[in-house]
């Protein structure tokens, strides 16, 4: 049998499993397709509401990861790699 002799480097980068989603966010962010969702939805009455924009792309995110609500969201939120692409 032959045996890769790789070596993996350490990094303090930060990493995520999650590269679908930065694509994805990635996107997103260049269509600026939360401008558009805003000016298509009505601003909410209540100054604590989210705004249309955030609701739908984070429900669009986690979907695409696989989420059946939005409370399947929050290991997004957690995941600082993903975070940090903004």
């Amino acid at each position: 049998m032959n045996i890769l002799n790789d070596k993996l480097d350490t990094t303090n980068e930060l990493l995520t499993s999650r590269i679908g989603l930065i694509t994805l966010a990635h996107t997103i962010r260049v269509l600026d397709l939360s401008k558009t969702i805003d000016q298509h939805f009505p601003a909410s009455g209540s100054n604590c509401a989210l705004k249309a924009s955030t609701f739908i792309n984070t429900l669009v995110l986690s979907q695409h990861e696989g989420g059946e609500c939005l409370n399947d969201t929050v290991h997004i939120a957690k995941d600082k790699a993903l975070l940090s692409c903004h």
